[in-house]
């Protein structure tokens, strides 16, 4: 007994199942191989790498530094971060100053200050660069006098010098303005420059000021010709000169026989021709630097001629004829750059007349 289906013959059992499994077959090789290749494209995509760190910025600290003097020095350091903002380190840095002539700074960022002014001092990595503010403005510290002590003569004079100077000891710059003093006028004045005249023996202080700031220098004065004139009077015999009226007294000196002076008081003339004077010429006579005429003529004077004589550069007259002089004519006596009248006859003296002489 057969079966049929459909009016087909039996076997449309058997074939109908196998054609429904063949579609559901194909579509699971299709999905299998879509995955496959998507799993292979994967494989092939990786991430790019991360920018390496590179100097974004630089922040140099302190931002901003002022001098008071000259000489003075400040660290500065420079803080280098990457594009991420993160610190940079191992970074090169190279320092630069936009005005040498205010502030220096070193490979290491050591500033020093070196005159009044601004300037931007700049740190930089490449191309990327931080900058920091420097100001120098000395600000006086302490009054320098020069010299600190001297000694001048009755109605001659001497220079003092006075400078400002900041912390360091630089002279501020500009014209600082100074006040000057004495504490005995009648010993020595000064004026508003600082020049000191001797006015009688003893011994003053100067004093420098500016504003709140002083200085001092210890002066004395000393009747430097009454000393040399003592000298030459031992030197001479003078006790037994023919006329000696004044000397080695209290008088002023320009009251001593044979003795002129100016109106400062200093010794511009000594005049002892024929006075008896027996021994030699001491070289003290070349400290009357203001002696402009020596008479020494017929006496009994020996020995050199004084080589220091030559100092006297303000002598015109120079008569020592009619002695008994020995030894060469000093060259020295060439230095009288003003001397009008030299006479030496009748001496003992040899050689050469000296070229400097003309």
């Amino acid at each position: 007994m057969q079966l049929y289906c459909n009016g087909q013959p039996p076997l449309c059992r058997d074939k109908e199942p196998k054609m429904s499994r063949r579609p559901f077959a194909f579509l699971t090789l299709i999905a299998l191989s879509g995955l496959a290749w998507a799993t292979a494209c994967g494989d092939d995509t990786t991430e790019p790498p991360p920018e390496p760190p590179r100097a974004a910025a630089i922040t140099v600290n302190p931002d901003a530094t002022g001098f008071a003097a000259l000489g003075a020095t400040a660290q500065l350091s420079a803080e280098v971060r990457d594009q991420h903002g993160q610190l940079l380190s191992g970074a090169t840095v190279t320092w630069a100053s936009s005005s040498a002539g205010v502030a220096t700074v070193s490979a290491a960022g050591l500033v020093t200050a070196v005159g009044n002014g601004s300037a931007s001092i700049t740190a930089s990595v490449g191309a990327v660069s931080g900058s920091a503010a420097v100001t120098v403005a000395q600000e006086a510290s302490s009054v320098a006098v020069s010299p600190l002590a001297d000694t001048v003569p009755v109605g001659d004079t001497v220079r003092l010098a006075a400078e400002v100077l900041d912390a360091n000891g630089y002279t501020l710059g500009g014209d600082a303005s100074m006040t000057w003093s004495s504490s005995d006028p009648s010993v020595a004045n000064v004026n508003e420059s600082g020049l000191v005249s001797g006015v009688a023996p003893g011994m003053t202080t100067i004093t420098a000021a500016s504003s709140d700031l002083q200085a001092t220098a210890e002066i004395t004065v000393a009747d430097v010709d009454r000393g040399v004139l003592v000298a030459f009077y031992e030197a001479t015999a003078g006790p037994g000169w023919i006329e000696n009226e004044g000397w080695l007294s209290d008088r002023p000196v320009g009251e001593w026989h044979g003795v002129t002076t100016g109106a400062n008081g200093r010794v511009t003339g000594l005049e002892l021709p024929a006075s008896n004077l027996i021994g030699s010429i001491p070289p003290e006579l070349a400290r009357l630097t203001r002696l402009e005429t020596l008479v020494l003529e017929r006496n009994t004077l020996a020995g050199p001629i004084p080589p220091e004589l030559g100092e006297l550069q303000g002598l015109k007259t120079l008569v020592l004829g009619v002695n008994d002089l020995t030894g060469s004519i000093p060259a020295a006596l060439g230095d009288l750059s003003i001397l009008e009248d030299l006479r030496l006859r009748r001496n003992e003296l040899t050689g050469p007349i000296p070229p400097e002489l003309g």
